[in-house]
């Protein structure tokens, strides 16, 4: 691949675009799939994780400081709430997202953006 400073045409340059564009691409494609890679070895061993933080490094801490292979990480044990609700409130939730799905296709629901997103399957 020619450099920038090298391009003399507007053929030129757009073949130099396409051929970033494209790099750009394939380089998209590596980190998705790496990421889905991570997120699985994450799922697997997050719990350990958790027990180790919880039993061993933390103890009655509430929040503490580590130097983990170099790399410096303030840990913090949160936790997430989940409730089940009354059938009423589920009712009406269905309802809600019905009157949602009735206001976009009879067009009194306002599009604010339409944004075009990338969808890779592994």
């Amino acid at each position: 691949m020619k450099k920038l400073e090298e391009i003399k045409t507007a053929q030129e340059y757009n073949e130099y675009v396409n051929q970033v564009k494209m790099q750009a691409f394939v380089r998209l494609v590596e980190i998705r799939k790496l990421i889905q890679e991570l997120q699985k070895e994450e799922e697997q061993i997050k719990d350990w994780a958790l027990d180790y933080v919880r039993d061993v490094l933390m103890r009655d801490e509430k929040s503490a400081d580590f130097d983990v292979n170099g790399i410096k990480v303030n840990v913090t044990i949160n936790y997430r709430k989940i409730f089940q609700y009354p059938e009423e409130i589920l009712k009406l939730e269905n309802e809600l997202k019905q009157k949602k799905k009735l206001a976009e296709l009879d067009g009194s629901a306002k599009l604010l953006t339409l944004n075009p997103y990338l969808v890779l399957k592994f």
